[in-house]
């Protein structure tokens, strides 16, 4: 790749930095690498601005315009894999389904609610997807279930809804769950298939939003290694948003390393970074 000669001064970085901390609550580390400066050098062009704080704007409400969508996806961080900290799905698949059936526990409805709450691409909601698919067997098909899958990134999410990932991103697997749920388009791509993909719906959300747009609660919430990179004084508001959505005896999964007092926001831990919500 080409050494770019684009230049980004420490007080316009430190712009970018308030506005994204003020507005998103994220915390932007680290010092700028050449392939974010060829990345924010492109997206000046496709926008026809002089500087990526032309970029910066305040009334975007609940959607950004193309161009700050851009500018989120060059510094926001999407990491994930499918089944990433299997315990979580282990515990999903043995406490927390088993309750949702129809017939069983205190969700003896139709509808199950499911939100993955920092998406990225789709590995964890598809995951999810899969998982439930797994335990109901035909029967999950006369469920309304599928899930909300949310993120600040709109690129990310448009990956997720393509449901395309590379060899690589399939490899912990097994080949049974390969053949079940992917078309393998070439010797590096495989494709989710439709009917999964259909059991998904992608939308963009800010975490920092003084609220969340939800008509309903949900039964399980999964926000998982997102919270660390917010501020700590923006984490518990975010854990109290993701509570009130939440029915009571409903489940939060945090990421293994995010650990929090959360008895104030009604959550008891049941087990490693996994909460039930006891009103």
């Amino acid at each position: 790749m080409k050494k770019t000669t684009f230049l980004l001064s420490d007080e316009d970085y430190k712009s970018i930095q308030r506005y994204f901390l003020e507005n998103f609550a994220l915390v932007l580390n680290g010092d700028i690498t050449d392939q974010k400066l060829s990345r924010l050098e492109l997206l000046c062009r496709e926008e026809n601005v002089k500087t990526p704080l032309d970029l910066l704007n305040t009334d975007f409400g609940t959607d950004v315009s193309t161009g700050l969508s851009k500018l989120i996806s060059i510094f926001t961080i999407n990491h994930t894999d499918f089944f990433r900290e299997q315990l979580h799905f282990d515990f999903f698949v043995s406490d927390i389904l088993p309750n949702l059936s129809l017939n069983n526990g205190p969700f003896k409805e139709n509808d199950i609610r499911i939100w993955s709450a920092a998406s990225s691409t789709g590995e964890e909601a598809y995951s999810i997807l899969m998982a439930m698919v797994d335990y109901f067997g035909d029967d999950y098909w006369s469920l309304r279930a599928g899930v909300l899958a949310t993120d600040i990134d709109k690129e990310a999410l448009s990956k997720g809804i393509a449901g395309l990932f590379k060899n690589s991103k399939i490899k912990k697997l097994t080949n049974n769950q390969i053949s079940k749920y992917f078309s393998r388009l070439n010797d590096r791509e495989y494709l989710i298939q439709e009917k999964l993909r259909n059991e998904v719906l992608f939308r963009w959300l800010n975490l920092n939003s003084s609220y969340f747009p939800m008509k309903n609660n949900f039964h399980v919430i999964f926000c998982r290694n997102v919270l660390q990179y917010f501020p700590i004084s923006s984490r518990g508001k975010i854990v109290q948003k993701l509570s009130d959505c939440l029915f009571n005896n409903g489940y939060l999964f945090l990421g293994i390393s995010e650990t929090y007092i959360m008895e104030q926001h009604d959550l008891i831990r049941v087990g490693p970074a996994i909460y039930k919500k006891m009103k």
